[in-house]
């Protein structure tokens, strides 16, 4: 009988130590890597000029830090991005004028979680940041900041005990005007819509 309750209460013991690896390896805290292209939507869109002023597709690269959050398998992230790229200005039925590079850095907040099998969600907000070459044109005044709201989804692969592969899919949103567009009395804000898709990895630590 005593052998008997030594097996059940090691058994017990051992469902409770893999419970709670299972717990820790799922919030495990991680530094990430990224690299990939993120998609503008229009800033301006000038219906007396019939001029569009729009980034083209912009390489970007990430940094993160994921922290678990102590409850179950959610954390958060902090969040950095740097994109780089063009600034067209497009006539109706022209060529696109490039204006120069406009560099946009964004630093983000993100809650995760899991969905389903290897896929996470992640939603959250902070903060971009317009840098222009020069203070001419919409950013006369010079660098612009706007608040955005983001959301998207994470495939994650595990390569090793210490690194993991991410595919993360991401679409933000926030309003655009500048002090040079209200001062010329520009009707309201342009809502611009970001999409991202980036490939990277996890270190844990």
């Amino acid at each position: 009988m005593t052998s008997h309750f030594r097996r059940v209460r090691i058994t017990g013991l051992n469902l409770i130590a893999c419970a709670f690896v299972a717990t820790s390896l799922g919030a495990q805290a991680g530094v990430q890597v990224t690299a990939g292209v993120t998609s503008s939507g229009v800033l301006v869109n000038d219906g007396v000029l019939l001029t569009k002023l729009q980034p083209a597709m912009a390489p970007t690269v990430g940094l993160a830090v994921a922290l678990p959050t102590g409850k179950g398998p959610y954390r958060v992230r902090l969040e950095a991005h740097i994109s780089r790229s063009n600034l067209n200005a497009i006539p109706s039925g022209a060529t696109a004028d490039n204006l120069g590079t406009l560099t946009t850095i964004d630093a983000l907040v993100m809650a995760e979680g899991p969905l389903t099998g290897k896929l996470k969600w992640q939603v959250g907000g902070g903060a971009l940041f317009y840098r222009p070459p020069s203070n001419q044109g919409v950013f006369l005044d010079g660098p612009v900041h706007r608040w955005l709201v983001a959301g998207g989804l994470v495939f994650s692969h595990r390569l090793t005990p210490q690194f993991t592969l991410l595919v993360n899919g991401r679409v933000d949103a926030h309003s655009f005007v500048t002090n040079v567009l209200q001062a010329r009395d520009y009707a309201g804000s342009q809502g611009v819509r970001r999409f991202a898709l980036t490939v990277g990895v996890e270190r844990g630590l």
